[in-house]
């Protein structure tokens, strides 16, 4: 027993000299950036990530009428007439202050905001309506289905609410109680954003306190749940912090905000298919939006961090590239939301410091829009291991960038699958002669689940929804009783 135990030590051992070799010349994504600053080194490798994405889409200035007034700006959302609307908080700001360790709304007694919340402009940012006034104390997400229907968020309420194009001034939908936090079917804990379906089913990321996306009916039914707070799953979530439809793909996405990455479950039930990051892009997402132009894209936007760029990106949906960046000047300062029109060419983002919005247009996508839809809005993915071997990369770049030519490309893709097979093995022999013992990928130790993501050292990190089959289903409300 000793023997075998020493045995495995040894092997584990010069596994891992071998992947410390099959690596060093490599720059990980994880640690990359070391100690709190940037040599030139480092702003060489961000500058030439950035140097080989297009520039698009385009700034437009003057956009929106610079003498409309906002305060912090945390939504904007386009209806199908092209409008936008921006839903910011006036004279209130969210800061260290407003909400007590329990979460709850500091200012109670205070009137809410009494200037309008929601402003509506057309293409050419002239002011065209605005309302939401004496509704709202700390306004968030903010979505326009395809019936004009206005959905918002009110993370100090703790509440959602829907509004039709004929009724402002009172919600016909109004989802948790007002000023209490929880975390049960009737209460939400500053809920993020709403995603609505063409179905009228909708979406919501009960974001800060909670790290669930629950499922609705158009009538307000709670259909299913999902989403924890700890554990390394593709369930646990760190603030999804924003939601969008890919309708065309069944899937329904969040911005994961703190772990960095953009998540897609599928609409219909939950079940996790694929997730998006990439260390140009930082360990932060504040949003993302969905175009089902050309296969399908992912706009997002990343927020401050050790001074990664803070930037918009656009990511190929169907093979995970990372294609475009976009920003005024060299880069947004705290960006809080994105929207883009369907067939791409348009781009709206929101700033919360400083009181701004920005329009980014890509002629070349204007008008061309052909959408195909999957046979049963599911992806078609090849079955995978419970190791995801394969890799996706910046658009004209090597999956295993640091490695020159055909052979160290080989090399690469041999030490990878070689680290594979030695891994397997190696978690294989510690339950070997264990009976019954059949441990998910999700059960290791820290230490095992470590070696197992060896290979996951790669530009995006995109696992197929085979690997959901080990987790729990989403959570179906409780059975109602008498």
């Amino acid at each position: 027993m000793i023997k075998t135990y020493i045995s495995h030590v040894v092997d584990l051992v010069i596994l891992l000299c071998f992947v410390n070799f099959a690596t060093s010349r490599r720059y990980p994504e994880e640690g990359y950036f070391s100690g709190n600053y940037f040599d030139n080194q480092q702003y060489a490798k961000i500058n030439a990530g950035l140097g080989k994405l297009e520039h698009l889409p385009k700034l437009v200035t003057d956009w929106p009428d610079p003498a409309v007034e906002m305060g912090q700006v945390s939504g904007v959302s386009i209806d199908n007439a092209g409008r936008v609307f921006i839903f910011h908080r006036a004279k209130n700001v969210w800061d260290s202050r407003t909400f007590s360790d329990r979460n709850v709304y500091q200012s109670i007694g205070e009137p809410p905001i009494p200037h309008p919340t929601i402003l509506v402009f057309n293409e050419t940012g002239e002011l065209v309506d605005m309302w939401g006034e004496n509704l709202f104390y700390i306004p968030h997400g903010i979505t326009v289905d395809a019936a004009g229907n206005v959905w918002v968020t009110d993370v100090a309420l703790h509440q959602v609410f829907k509004f039709t194009p004929d009724q402002r001034e009172k919600p016909v939908i109004t989802l948790g109680e007002k000023f209490v936090p929880g975390n049960d079917d009737k209460h939400f804990c500053k809920p993020s954003a709403v995603a609505v379906h063409s179905s009228g089913d909708f979406f919501v990321s009960d974001g800060y306190c909670n790290t669930r996306i629950i499922k609705y009916a158009a009538d307000g039914t709670k259909i299913l749940q999902w989403g924890r707070q700890s554990g390394q799953t593709p369930f646990t979530f760190y603030i999804p912090h924003a939601l969008t439809i890919a309708e065309d793909q069944n899937a329904v996405c969040t911005a994961d905000r703190e772990r960095g990455r953009v998540a897609c479950f599928r609409a219909d039930n939950g079940t996790y298919i694929h997730s998006y990051s990439h260390w140009l892009i930082g360990p932060r997402i504040f949003s993302v939006a969905y175009s089902p132009i050309q296969g399908g894209r992912l706009y997002l936007i990343n927020g401050p961090s050790m001074g990664i760029p803070v930037r918009g990106y656009v990511i190929e949906y169907t093979s995970g590239r990372l294609i475009q960046t976009f920003a005024p000047g060299s880069a947004f300062h705290n960006p809080h939301d994105i929207a883009v029109t369907p067939d791409g060419s348009t781009v709206y983002v929101v700033e919360l410091n400083p009181y701004k919005a920005y329009k980014f247009v890509d002629d070349g996508l204007k008008g061309n829009l052909q959408v195909e839809v999957k046979p049963n809005g599911t992806l078609h993915t090849k079955p995978t291991a419970t190791i995801e071997a394969s890799g996706v990369a910046l658009a004209g770049e090597g999956v295993l960038e640091g490695w020159g030519g055909a052979a160290g490309g080989a090399l690469g893709a041999g030490g990878a699958a070689l680290v594979a097979l030695a891994a397997l093995a190696l978690l294989n022999a510690r339950n070997r002669g264990r009976k019954g013992v059949s441990l998910r990928r999700w059960e290791y130790g820290h230490g095992e689940f470590k070696l197992r993501r060896l290979l996951d050292r790669r530009r995006f990190q995109r696992v197929h929804s085979d690997d959901s089959d080990e987790e729990p289903a989403p959570m179906l409300p409780a059975p109602a009783t008498a």
